[in-house]
């Protein structure tokens, strides 16, 4: 009897554990495939078209119920930091034209970070909020002026002769139209100096964020393009009398923009010039000469009509460039005109 037994049990045994092995494998594999449900936070991201830019939208993210794979939820789940699902829609330019629109989060909007062959088994079964609200608006671009903010105590015996100033003067700023026109100027990040006994000139980088009030109310902090991003800053202490100088037979450069149509050419004699500056002994003693740049900008020139084979002069401003760490109260030319003369040449 117990022999018949033992023989029902072991008989066939490597048969029989090849069967066991077997089914284990296929019910572990049926359960990691078993379909689930799993709660995620997902970005929302809101892809205006072209000439647009997304001004406000109601939330950043939203709360999903993913419907999935056992074994890929748990791995989604074990590896929250990747952040992995992400809420994505493509605005047609009838949503963005009409400035606010009210948005459903469907099924399609799912974009998951993830290998094709795996986030084809996602479905997104809810989220929470349903809907989401966009103001988007056209994008605008202007020059503004650039406005130093800047806290600076001297020490004892010194004190501000000038500034804060900033070179450029000017900048290009460009985004959502609601969020340019709010401005009347850009300001720098706070620049704080103290003890300073001698003239500052020092790089500061430009706000980018708007505060604007939407229509229904609300405040918005919205992100604008700003170009140069950063400006120098400059200022100027008193505590050294400031003294003329005259540099002699500075060269005089021609700077044109890439793709200038025409040739350009300096009359004999006015190849060379004197700059006349004025600054502290200290800012004086670090010029050279060959440091002094004297230009004429031909960028403004690049549209005058001048049939081909002809040439026409013109008269233009002189412009003096220094040294990045030299500050100067006055940098002139002298003359601080010149007359060139620009060249069609014949096709």
């Amino acid at each position: 009897m117990i022999s018949k037994a033992l023989k029902a049990i072991f008989g066939n045994f490597r048969l029989k554990l090849w069967a066991l092995v077997l089914s284990v494998g296929i019910w572990v594999y049926a359960s990691s495939q078993m379909t689930e449900e799993a709660t995620f936070r997902a970005a929302l991201h809101i892809i205006p078209p072209p000439g647009y830019a997304v001004v406000y939208q109601s939330d950043a993210s939203a709360r999903v119920t993913i419907a999935g794979p056992r074994s890929l939820l748990a791995r989604l789940r074990s590896d929250l930091s990747q952040n992995h699902l992400t809420l994505t829609h493509n605005l047609a330019d009838s949503e963005a034209a009409g400035g606010w629109a009210t948005l459903k989060i469907v099924a399609d909007w799912l974009m998951p970070r993830l290998p094709e062959r795996e986030y084809v088994q996602l479905r997104l079964r809810q989220a929470s909020p349903a809907e989401l609200k966009v103001l988007t608006d056209r994008i605008e671009q202007r020059a503004l002026p650039v406005v130093v903010r800047a806290s600076v105590q001297t020490a004892p015996g010194f004190r501000l002769a000038e500034g804060p100033s900033c070179s450029p003067s000017h900048v290009q700023v460009r985004g959502p139209a609601a969020a340019v026109d709010a401005l009347e100027a850009v300001s720098t990040r706070e620049l704080t100096l103290y003890g300073i006994q001698a003239d500052v000139q020092q790089e500061v980088s430009l706000q980018t964020d708007v505060e604007v009030t939407l229509d229904n109310g609300e405040r918005a902090s919205v992100p604008v393009e700003v170009n140069p991003p950063t400006v120098t800053a400059r200022i100027r202490v008193s505590g050294e009398e400031e003294q003329e100088q005259v540099f002699e037979q500075v060269p005089v450069w021609l700077l044109a923009p890439p793709q200038f149509p025409y040739v350009a050419e300096l009359p004999p004699g006015a190849a060379e010039v004197s700059v006349v500056v004025r600054a502290s002994p200290t800012n004086l003693r670090r010029l050279r000469r060959e440091s002094i740049r004297a230009y004429v900008d031909l960028a403004e020139l690049a549209t005058e009509p001048i049939e081909p084979g002809s040439s026409h002069p013109y008269t233009e401003k002189l412009r003096v460039s220094l040294p990045p760490d030299v500050t100067a109260s006055m940098a002139r030319a002298q003359p601080d005109e010149v007359t060139l003369r620009l060249k069609n040449p014949a096709q």
